[in-house]
């Protein structure tokens, strides 16, 4: 029978009846919080023909916010708007679940663990990422590698309901203990091509095991005080982590990468087979899906940090090349993942290259091996990245399916070459991811205006042949339908212009602020303020449009005193959890501010204000010495030409007026002898006529 659900139901979810054994410590009545949250995202996985159900908001409280209880998770009480907001900011990779925090401080936390956001504010702005964020989202809180420790709680309610499987099968069925040879481990370890290990036992808190509470391998048992059959879901999945903590003497999860909870059956808010919190350690599964192997690694893929797998339809979780689409629902049957969540798990990091079409004329041809026969790849890689540089990236794989291999129980798309496309994130965060194509030998898939380039980016299967170990898939992947010659090159030829040598004026120096954007380039806006004069601000910048790309401006400026501000809208910074942005200001070849990490501001103040520095050519200054005191008498002026011997320059009439600049008090080149004061000699050329009479009126002095 098809089971549907309506969005009610969905929103019904986070109902959270109180447990009474929960209240014992917990909380009992409205409380204020004084601390941040942890933002958890929960992905419940539908019946099989399930209508598609969305993800349900929480924040794990802290253990003074939750009464002394650690590992409490809160529905989060907001309007349909706000909630949309913070699905958006994960969905999009802007935030990780699991990881970063909500700005609860102040918030009221109402009895039943509900946090109330008030409706006027915005989740972004409320939102905050963690602390000492991750630079590379690939490596999050959770494992995906190495050793990891695994505990399964079996529970009972406060009336006995539990499901009938004994302990010693629901480990074999979960860890494969005992005949069961496909289970959640050894699918885990195909996939992975045993880059995990998982290790089922019951721990102390010291990580050694436990047999005082181990009931079977990696089992242990509790028992609730609350109903299964009249408590919400958040209700009886906190009380389950109190009782586990409290037999455990530890807070969860403790020692265990992961924990699995496994309860009679749903009886309020159902429509669920499991769900799992998002990049996050726990899962719970209802009835018999704790023993269906799909079910499980679909789960576990969740607390790996894994969205979910939409099809060619364009539905959430239809992609059945990979159990995050929607998984084999038998005990007898698992999926692996397609190249975008291959990518995520970093399983194969040794066989993944990226190549970026954007490039004008790209053309490239690639052999693809199918993690089927990774083993035996040789050099060629099992998962390829197309970059966009907007962070929905494809990838590209060969979807091999042998007859012996860990893909062997693939459900669509065996032996093509599969295409799928993430919506952000590029392949390194939380990100729904859609199959675009399947391709048989020589069909291709044409990708338009790819990553806003205007081209067409063609990807086409030329042959696979599965005639051989490993089998292959040849594949062109070029900016054209036929790929692009190599030569000439492109018509703009220099990528980058020579900047224009712009020479500024006397006193002034080039000032110049250098910004290189982190992956949310629209966040990041600076200024830079002349504090001395009445300039004001002489340069800004953002926000960008372009994710890790330089961006350069510059101005002419005095010296003086200058503050230098960076802000970003998230509160973040630009360096060095998404992305490696840095800013860098000089001031002519000197190197005034630099940075990259901080929060939502950074100010930075250089330089003094002084005076007014003299210009460059001052006034003339006064005489060294006064000029030669004029003839005793009215003599005529000077003749027009030289006396002899001839100076080194004709001599200059007696000023009118004192001189603009003072006489030298020796000549600039010594005469052969000093000047006589009165000619010795008539001048070589007398004046053309001899005054008669001395002049009307003296030489002004």
């Amino acid at each position: 029978m098809r089971l549907t659900c309506s969005a009610a139901f969905w929103a019904l979810f986070a109902s959270t009846a109180t447990a009474p054994g929960v209240q014992a410590k917990g909380l009992r009545r409205k409380l204020i919080a004084k601390n941040d949250c942890t933002i958890m995202a929960i992905e419940p996985l539908a019946l099989e023909g399930g209508e598609e159900p969305d993800m349900i908001l929480e924040c794990e409280l802290s253990a003074e916010d939750a009464g002394g209880v650690s590992g409490i998770s809160a529905p989060i009480l907001a309007t349909a708007a706000q909630l949309k907001e913070l699905k958006d900011l994960i969905k999009s990779g802007e935030l990780a679940a699991g990881e970063d925090i909500l700005d609860i401080e102040g918030d009221e936390i109402d009895e039943n663990h509900q946090v109330k956001i008030e409706p006027t504010v915005s989740m972004k702005a409320k939102a905050a990422k963690a602390k000492g964020g991750k630079a590379d989202k690939r490596r999050r809180l959770v494992d995906t590698t190495g050793d990891l420790k695994m505990l399964l709680v079996k529970v009972t309610d406060v009336n006995g309901l539990v499901y009938p499987d004994s302990a010693t099968v629901m480990s074999d069925e979960v860890f494969g203990t005992g005949v069961d040879p496909i289970n959640l481990k050894s699918g885990l370890e195909e996939c992975s091509w045993d880059k995990l290990t998982v290790l089922p036992k019951a721990l102390t808190q010291a990580g050694v095991p436990d047999s005082t509470h181990e009931v079977a391998t990696g089992v242990v048992e509790v028992t609730i005080d609350i109903s299964l059959t009249n408590q919400g879901n958040s209700a009886i999945r906190n009380a389950i982590t109190t009782k586990v903590q409290n037999m455990l003497g530890y807070g969860l999860p403790g020692p265990y990468d992961y924990v699995l909870y496994s309860v009679e059956k749903c009886y309020v808010d159902c429509g669920w087979a499991a769900y799992a919190y998002i990049n996050s350690w726990n899962s719970v599964y209802q009835g018999v899906y704790y023993k269906r192997p799909g079910v499980l690694m679909h789960e576990i893929g969740h607390n790996f940090g894994l969205a979910h797998s939409g099809g060619l339809d364009g539905a959430t979780y239809t992609d059945h090349t990979c159990t995050m689409g929607n998984p084999h629902y038998s005990d007898d049957a698992f999926q692996c993942f397609n190249p975008a969540k291959n990518f995520q798990l970093n399983w194969y990091d040794d066989a993944e290259i990226t190549e970026d079409p954007r490039t004008q004329g790209y053309t490239n041809t690639l052999t693809l091996v199918g993690i089927d026969e990774y083993p035996d790849r040789g050099d060629s890689p099992v998962t390829v990245r197309l970059e966009t540089g907007g962070g929905a990236d494809y990838f590209v794989g060969f979807n091999r399916a042998s007859a012996t291999g860990p893909n062997r129980m693939n459900d669509e798309g065996d032996n093509q070459v599969t295409i799928v496309q993430v919506n952000g994130g590029s392949g390194e965060s939380y990100s729904q991811s859609f199959l675009k194509a399947k391709l048989s030998q020589g069909q291709s898939y044409a990708i338009t205006n790819y990553a806003g380039t205007g081209k067409t980016v063609t990807i086409t299967a030329l042959s696979i042949d599965i005639s051989t170990t490993p089998g292959t898939a040849l594949v062109r992947i070029s900016d054209g339908l036929v790929p692009a010659p190599p030569s000439p090159p492109p018509t703009p030829a220099p990528v980058t212009p020579a900047p224009t040598i712009v020479t500024c004026p006397d006193a002034q120096e080039m000032m110049e602020v250098q910004i290189q954007t982190d992956n949310y380039a629209g966040e990041t806006q600076w200024t830079l303020t002349d504090k001395c004069g009445s300039n004001g601000v002489i340069l800004s910048g953002g926000p960008y449009g372009s994710a890790n790309t330089p961006f350069s401006s510059n101005v002419c400026a005095n010296d003086g005193q200058y503050e230098f501000q960076i802000n970003d809208s998230f509160g973040d910074g630009i360096c060095c959890g998404y992305g490696t942005g840095s800013y860098l200001v000089k001031f002519g070849t000197a190197v005034k501010a630099s940075g990259g990490e901080f929060t939502s501001s950074e100010t930075k103040t250089f330089g003094t204000c002084g005076s007014t520095p003299p210009p460059t050519t001052g006034s003339t200054p006064p005489p060294v010495a006064p000029p030669t005191a004029p003839p005793t008498n009215g003599s005529t002026p000077p003749p027009t030409n030289g006396s002899t011997p001839p100076p080194t320059a004709p001599p200059t009439p007696v000023p009118t007026a004192p001189p603009t600049v003072p006489p030298t008090p020796v000549p600039t080149v010594p005469p052969t002898a000093p000047p006589t004061p009165v000619p010795t000699a008539p001048p070589t050329n007398p004046p053309t006529a001899q005054p008669t009479a001395p002049p009307t009126a003296p030489v002004t002095p």
